[in-house]
């Protein structure tokens, strides 16, 4: 039974300027992150909002995360990607066409990342009609920090 589940919450108070990407040869990776691909169980996949380290955005009208996933599989194909597809043009869609507007938070980015540790495709969003039934759970967690004193939001994202 798999299992996948979308974190829309803040993993950090960085916020993401955006870069231009070049060709470049070196790579390195700053975290391992092996500590949070071990705690999540297999056949599961998690969608965060953002990557850690970083803030995420909430517009009056929803979750930038949400929206974009909404909209991907509304589109003709979208409900019949395979989940690991589905996620990367999701992370594509959010990294390229948000960009936040205002005078405090004008020109962030958000970056969705996901985990995955499905040992096989997996197709939840087909139609039952076209695929054989897939026992899927889809959770979705929004939370809010709650240790830091409450500020007052202006709207800023449109």
């Amino acid at each position: 039974n798999e299992q996948l589940s979308g974190v829309q919450a803040c993993r950090g108070h960085g916020l993401d300027g955006g870069v231009e990407v070049e060709a470049d040869s070196s790579f390195s990776e700053e975290e391992d992150g092996m500590s949070e691909l071990f705690s999540i169980p297999s056949d599961t996949a998690v969608m965060y909002a953002t990557s850690p380290g970083y803030g995420a955005f909430m517009h009056p009208l929803g979750s930038v995360l949400i929206q974009t996933l909404c909209d991907l599989l509304e589109k003709e194909g979208g409900p019949d990607l395979e989940i690991t597809r589905l996620l990367t043009r999701l992370n594509y869609q959010v990294a390229y066409n948000f960009e936040s507007r205002g005078k405090l938070l004008g020109g962030k980015k958000q970056m969705p990342c996901f985990v995955t540790r499905f040992t096989r495709e997996v197709f939840p969003f087909m139609d039952s009609q076209t695929t054989a039934a897939e026992d899927l759970s889809l959770t979705f967690a929004a939370t809010k920090l709650i240790d830091e004193p409450r500020r007052s939001r202006k709207s800023s994202i449109s």
